[in-house]
């Protein structure tokens, strides 16, 4: 652990700087639900000098589930790049994957290297996401550019007016009969709701009891608020939210949702931007695939597009062109290790 952690200080620095804390690694990689991670190391001696990791998941595909991957951590010291340590380490981990019982593999990379050096070894690019945003303080998104606080205010409060009078008409109320509540542990009402919700859309990552427990609240170093929505006494939805540094802003950020209806939808996404305004920030945000039903809700409730979007790809290893099909995939920030 300590040469992987060395690494990942030498090639990322200080970016997502509890990655660096052991506490992190061990929840991440030895503790997950759908068992250890696959590791690959390359070393040098006794120094690692690369590193790549498959954390196990169980997605469900079509009703049915089945067992898959997340590519996280593609690491190559400097002194040690161009010598084709990338494309060797991803062939092996592509084999083991499959060894492994594992049907496909998912990563969102960000960099444009690691998008063409997937593209050379079989990866395929599904569907981008973009990033949606939820305007909070005017101002503070203006002063972010303008420097000059008097300016800042001005140019804000312009700006607010102007969404407003855009998006007041557009906005759905809905929520009729919903009630919200935090939720600090989950019960089995909140058992029987992933039971229903595990299939909701085509292609998505299983988020059963187990899951949500391991990534949202048995976190070691990141905290996450959780919301759901209930009416007559049963679960319809929730929505899970962590405040970050977004696009160079004070933001919160949807790390997951899920309702099974628009009005469950609505009145989540409403407490996320209430939340989200009585912590002071700038921004609420929230990734998901431009085909998905919840791109064009969470449109029409004021949230705009941000220039920032990622990339979802997959390798599989079986000849299912569903997998490939951008309509076919739910993903958000919940389903990385980003957020």
């Amino acid at each position: 652990m300590n040469g992987i952690l060395s690494l990942r200080r030498t090639v990322f620095g200080e970016m997502e700087k509890d990655k660096l804390d052991p506490r992190f690694w061990q929840w991440q990689f030895m503790e997950g639900p759908a068992g250890k991670a696959l590791i690959y190391i390359v070393e040098d001696g006794d120094q690692i000098i690369g590193h790549f990791a498959d954390l196990q998941r169980q997605f469900s595909v079509h009703g049915k589930a089945v067992r898959g991957t997340l590519s996280v951590d593609l690491m190559v010291s400097p002194d040690y790049r161009r010598r084709g340590i990338f494309e060797a380490m991803g062939r092996y981990a592509i084999r083991r994957v499959q060894e492994e019982g594992n049907s496909f593999t998912t990563a969102y990379p960000i960099r444009k290297g690691t998008i063409s050096g997937f593209k050379k070894i079989g990866w395929k690019e599904v569907v981008p996401l973009p990033v949606l945003v939820y305007p909070i303080r005017f101002s503070g998104i203006a002063n972010r550019y303008l420097h000059f606080l008097p300016f800042g205010l001005l140019i804000g409060g312009l700006a607010r007016i102007l969404y407003n009078l855009l998006f007041i008409l557009r906005k759905r109320e809905g929520g009729n009969g919903i009630e919200i509540e935090k939720v600090e542990e989950l019960d089995g009402q909140f058992g029987l709701f992933l039971g229903k919700a595990s299939s909701l859309y085509p292609i998505m990552g299983i988020r059963d009891q187990s899951y949500v427990t391991w990534r949202y609240l048995c976190h070691p170093t990141r905290n996450y608020i959780i919301y759901r929505a209930t009416r007559n006494g049963e679960m319809r939805g929730f929505i899970i939210l962590r405040k970050v540094d977004l696009v160079g802003f004070n933001s919160a950020v949807i790390v997951d949702l899920l309702a099974l209806d628009g009005d469950a939808l609505t009145a989540l996404v409403k407490k996320g931007v209430e939340y989200s305004q009585s912590e002071g920030v700038d921004l609420l945000g929230f990734m998901v695939p431009e085909t998905h039903p919840y791109y064009r809700l969470l449109r029409k409730q004021g949230f705009l597009r941000s220039p920032k979007t990622f990339l979802f790809m997959v390798y599989s290893h079986e000849e299912d062109k569903e997998l490939l099909n951008p309509e076919g995939w739910y993903v958000t920030w919940g389903d990385t290790d980003v957020i």
